[in-house]
């Protein structure tokens, strides 16, 4: 099992230099990733700037959103944002996505949250489509740079409904749970684990959990705020 840590990007007031000097005594060992969050209306900073920031004062570490909220992007924007993360990372780029519920988001965003699944389903066609260097459409060429991985980065897929789960193994590489309890997770990676042996798929979908942890003194105070 390999463990990967959370970047304090996410913490309202993080310094710059905080969030670098953390990623780069990361990368000197044991954590095996480095992960960011996604918010739009929340005093963060954005998850694929962070990560390219990242990126440049690391050499080994794994990048990762976990999540990124796709439906809030164009998604031929988000694969050149990726691919370019990715190579310039050396291939180091672990694209978590999943659609979000924050109905606030939607709102900056200029998106309908109503819409999000579908689009997210469209999204990802695009972006395997630009990534495998193929034209965005009929009328529209290719989209580049090529990423640091053929295909495209590693694709992780949040989800939790069996019409969600469905896209791990459709589209994605491996399925990451945030929530929910252990028990709920196992299930829905089960069931991913189904639909990716029915797709005839080869080899077996990444496992990744995210957990959440308040230090200190008055921790507790300080997580259920």
């Amino acid at each position: 099992m390999d463990v990967g840590i959370g970047l304090p990007a996410t913490i309202p007031g993080a310094q710059g230099s905080v969030i670098l000097d953390w990623a780069a005594k990361a990368d000197e060992g044991p954590f095996s990733s480095l992960s960011v969050l996604d918010r739009l209306v929340y005093p963060n900073y954005e998850p694929m700037v962070v990560l390219a920031a990242a990126g440049a004062v690391t050499s080994r570490v794994r990048l990762m959103t976990s999540i990124l909220l796709a439906p809030l992007r164009s998604g031929a924007m988000l694969a050149k944002q990726a691919a370019s993360v990715d190579a310039i990372s050396g291939g180091r780029l672990s694209l978590g996505l999943g659609i979000g519920g924050r109905p606030d988001d939607f709102v900056a965003g200029e998106t309908d949250i109503t819409t999000r699944g579908r689009r997210f389903d469209e999204q990802l066609a695009t972006m395997k489509r630009i990534w495998a260097g193929e034209p965005y459409n009929d009328e529209v060429g290719g989209i580049g740079p090529p990423p640091g991985c053929r295909g495209g980065p590693e694709l992780l897929i949040g989800a939790v409904s069996p019409r969600a789960l469905a896209r791990v193994a459709r589209w994605g590489d491996g399925f990451i749970a945030g929530g929910g309890g252990p028990d709920a997770a196992r299930a829905s990676y089960d069931s991913v684990l189904e639909q990716w042996d029915e797709l005839g798929r080869e080899g077996r979908p990444r496992f990744v959990s995210a957990a959440y942890f308040a230090l200190g003194d008055d921790a507790g105070d300080r997580i259920s705020s």
